[in-house]
């Protein structure tokens, strides 16, 4: 799902994994400068693949194809006149398996697009993998909603809020199973905007 500028210094594209976090991704994206693209198999660890053979594998083909540049070495003087997003974001879940995902990605790029990192086009989002509710404290402290990124910030907000006088069985702790999970605008407030 493409964006609608044409201003590749603007331009975001969003490597998703699966069709319902592509989904959310969809609905949680700026049109106007952020494109997603769902990856719908598991891309090929490329790190011993030959240039010649990557196009083998449907997602290396429809990433190259969508961000507009061919695979190319360290050594190479690749032509990036074609690139369309001046920022690639990896957005995979927050678990484990996400982890993976983005190695193989991030594995992908430092082989065989070396250029696009060693210019600053290759990001990796981050979504959180805990939402933290809190309730309100009277009517000068509205309820709140909180997102930690991992293990270490969820006990940091937990005792951030225990200095606020908060119970631990006050705040209700959900965890992420996924960017499917995610509601479009949870997404967009924590990973995308």
């Amino acid at each position: 799902t493409d964006c609608e500028s044409e201003d590749i210094e603007r331009n975001e594209l969003f490597l998703v994994e699966g069709d319902s976090a592509g989904g959310s991704a969809k609905l949680a994206r700026d049109k106007e400068y952020q494109a997603i693209l769902p990856l719908r198999g598991k891309v090929l660890n490329s790190w011993e693949t030959d240039k010649d053979q990557l196009f083998s594998n449907a997602e290396i083909h429809d990433i190259s194809v969508a961000i507009g540049v061919d695979p190319h070495g360290v050594d190479d003087t690749p032509d990036l006149s074609g690139l369309r997003y001046g920022k690639i974001a990896i957005l995979s879940d927050a678990d484990v398996d996400g982890s993976h995902i983005q190695v193989l990605l991030l594995t992908l790029f430092f082989r065989h697009f070396p250029k696009l990192i060693e210019r600053g086009h290759v990001y990796v989002a981050q979504p959180p993998l805990y939402r933290v509710d809190v309730p309100a404290q009277g009517k000068k402290r509205p309820a709140r909603r909180l997102y930690a990124l991992d293990e270490g910030e969820l006990t940091a907000i937990r005792d951030r809020l225990a200095q606020e006088g908060f119970k631990p069985e006050a705040i209700e702790i959900g965890r992420f199973k996924g960017l499917g999970e995610m509601n479009p605008d949870q997404l967009r407030e924590t990973t995308m905007d």
